[in-house]
């Protein structure tokens, strides 16, 4: 293989240019035996990269698995290109984490791929993206409804993932094996159109051609263009994240400012950029941002979002949100601990609260709030509502909802992270303390 060839020249300088490889860069090579894959392989052994290849055999297509894993074998073989092979059960594996067989496909391939890397000291995973996939994604993406990241198609680099050949089509990398004497094997199943990707590419690029015969290059000029003008968006996305948006790294939550938010050039699109990753679709965003919308709680699968006078909360759902009591002792987020009162150095710190352990009746247990509790706060005289005693500290409903109570028997120790009770306090009487020390301020 030529370097001197100008589709490798332009290969060679798109990596360069996206900083894909360095001279010395260990390669781990996904093979599949087709055409793509292959060219890569002889790609990177010309341009003197120490690489490794790995085949995954899916059993999916009977014999012809069979024959593409005995390919690669040879090639290797002949190449003298370390090889690493394994077999799935896919769809098993489908069907047990109830995934269609193409994601599950994905899925196992990834996990062998980051396990062979570790385990080889490898520095990265080079796998056979073109120009005609990145085209088709773009379709795909855009079909179903996506935004500037979507139609930006296939990055150039993902983590450990690279992909120098988004650069050429399909037909050139079929040109410059021809011209090697390289073969290669075809996957049956490119050619059915059953597959969403498959009818993008044998039924709607032709017509598209008929429309343009530069489809191809237009559409591919298109993302770059888009690809570029992404690295612009993020920028001001970032910028703007950072001026509405503050994180509780205790809770795990986050509040985005209202007022900042309506004022960036585009609320929405800094509303999807921060809850989309969390599920949220964008009819719910829409409302969110709807005025009088106060109190309101949005769900998806793994978050909640209350909106605020001020801010829109953001916080994971988490799954011991249950008001059912635990023993102190099971709960990971506080620490108990008994001490001589002679002994005792007290922190002003809000994470600890100290207990007259005299005063305590019954098991000390851990709950949530519920309705009608009552507390003696530190300091006060009387009782106050839970309810009301959080509403002062201005805490949201998902904040109240997650509020961590100290008790026993008969009465609330402890709101965690923000007052003891009064009616348990150390005096000068005191003989045993019980410290009470908590990771998360309260919430979890």
């Amino acid at each position: 293989m030529s370097n001197t060839s100008p589709i490798i020249h332009r290969i060679n300088q798109y990596i360069s240019d996206n900083g894909l490889l360095h001279s010395d860069s260990r390669v781990l090579v996904a093979l599949s035996g087709g055409a793509d894959s292959v060219f890569l392989l002889r790609l990177l052994l010309a341009g003197g990269y120490t690489v490794h290849a790995a085949h995954c055999n899916f059993r999916l297509r009977g014999d012809e698995s069979m024959r593409d894993e005995q390919f690669v074998r040879q090639l290797c073989n002949g190449l003298s290109v370390p090889l690493h092979v394994t077999t799935f059960d896919t769809t098993s594996y489908a069907r047990t984490n109830g995934q269609s067989i193409e994601m599950a496909a994905r899925e196992l391939r990834y996990n062998y791929f980051e396990q062979l890397l570790t385990t080889l000291g490898l520095d990265c995973i080079a796998v056979a993206h073109h120009r005609d996939d990145n085209i088709e994604t773009v379709i795909l993406n855009a079909v179903r409804g996506t935004g500037i990241k979507g139609l930006s198609g296939i990055q150039p680099r993902n983590g450990h993932i690279v992909r120098p050949l988004l650069c050429v089509s399909r037909h050139e990398i079929e040109e410059c094996l021809a011209g090697m004497g390289q073969g290669f094997v075809t996957d049956s199943t490119n050619l059915a159109t059953l597959y969403s990707r498959n009818k993008v590419r044998l039924e709607v690029m032709p017509l598209l051609r008929n429309i343009n015969t530069g489809a191809d290059d237009n559409l591919a000029t298109t993302i770059e263009n888009l690809h570029e003008a992404r690295k612009m968006y993020d920028a001001a996305i970032d910028y703007y994240a950072a001026q509405c948006t503050v994180t509780d790294s205790q809770s795990a939550s986050l509040r985005i400012n209202r007022e900042r938010l309506a004022g960036c050039p585009s609320p929405i699109a800094l509303l999807h950029h921060l809850l989309s990753p969390c599920g949220f679709n964008r009819t719910q965003l829409t409302d969110m941002l709807r005025e009088g919308r106060v109190g309101t709680v949005f769900a998806s699968a793994t978050h909640r979002v209350v909106t605020g006078r001020t801010d829109i909360v953001v916080a994971p759902i988490h799954a011991d949100l249950s008001t059912e009591p635990i023993p102190i002792e099971q709960c990971k987020d506080i620490e108990m601990e008994i001490i001589d009162s002679r002994h005792l150095s007290i922190s002003h710190d809000s994470n600890y609260a100290y207990i007259d352990r005299a005063k305590v009746h019954g098991p000390i247990i851990v709950r949530r709030p519920q309705q009608g509790d009552r507390f003696h706060p530190y300091g006060m005289k009387g009782s106050k509502l839970i309810s009301d005693f959080l509403t002062d500290l201005k805490l949201n409903r998902i904040e109240k909802e997650e509020q961590l109570l100290v008790c026993d028997d008969r009465d609330i120790l402890w709101v965690v992270g923000r007052r003891s009770s009064e009616l348990h306090k150390v005096t000068d009487k005191t003989v045993d303390v019980i410290v009470l020390t908590a990771d998360n301020n309260g919430t979890t």
